[in-house]
């Protein structure tokens, strides 16, 4: 996945924070997903490793006074930007370089579907984790959707000629993925998520923070045109982004 690794790296450099952005931007019940992964770590993990932390939203969103968030992404100009309780690691979240048994817990937002191949992140998510450790990942999913969402998503879908794209399957077999690299799943739960598309600014945001490696310009720009006049016109516009939440013991 050479091309994937180089489009990652150009997408980061050119967009630091852009996941953030977005995903603080994405509400269910008031709600964003950074508070929905936080809350199934204990507050007793006082060594928490964040892999693919970005601008360092999850670590704010995990500080506590007596915890240790240790970010890693092997993107150097999202760690230049990032902020939170830190340290910060540069580094390759397919060759972690922490010791065995370093962590309480381990999360990462959408690390399950951006880290190719997935295999080699949970087996160095299993070595870093002590015994008895909690693993929570985020990762995009097709469900749920209701009647309006799927309106919507088949509209942006018509004009992108497509749907963002990930190296790993999206609908993973969570269970017997997890059991592969010495994981036992203890949930996995969906989360109906919404961007709220209230001006071209909006919709535009939401365009940058997509991976479309193969989505010609024109077509992110008739979805963009799309979004802006339904916004203008005073529709309701809430884009669907479902998440799941997988988490599993060492």
């Amino acid at each position: 996945m050479d091309d994937w690794s180089s489009y990652l790296d150009s997408f980061h450099r050119q967009r630091p924070g852009i996941a953030e952005d977005v995903l603080s931007r994405c509400l269910s019940g008031g709600h964003n997903p950074y508070h929905w992964l936080a809350r199934a770590v204990s507050s007793s993990a006082l060594r928490v490793l964040d892999v693919g932390c970005g601008s360092g939203a999850m670590g704010r969103e995990l500080e506590q006074d007596d915890r240790v968030v240790v970010g890693i992404d092997i993107s150097e100009t999202e760690l230049r930007n990032a902020s939170g309780p830190g340290p910060f690691v540069r580094g390759d979240a397919r060759d972690l370089p922490f010791a065995d048994d370093s962590f309480d817990a381990v999360v990462s937002v959408l690390g399950l579907a951006v880290v190719h191949p997935t295999g080699r992140l949970l087996d160095e998510v299993r070595r870093v984790l002590r015994p008895g450790g909690v693993f929570v990942g985020l990762a995009p999913t097709v469900r749920p959707l209701n009647t309006r969402d799927m309106k919507v998503a088949t509209q942006l879908t018509r004009r992108l000629q497509g749907t963002p794209e990930f190296p790993a399957q999206v609908e993973l077999r969570a269970g017997k993925l997890l059991a592969a690299h010495g994981l036992r799943k203890v949930e996995d739960a969906r989360e109906r998520y919404h961007f709220m598309i209230g001006s071209r600014g909006d919709a535009e945001l939401l365009m940058r923070g997509f991976y479309l490696p193969n989505t010609l310009p024109a077509k992110v720009q008739s979805a963009v045109d799309w979004m802006t006049s339904r916004a203008e016109a005073g529709d309701d516009l809430r884009v669907p982004l479902p998440l799941r939440r997988v988490a599993a013991i060492k």
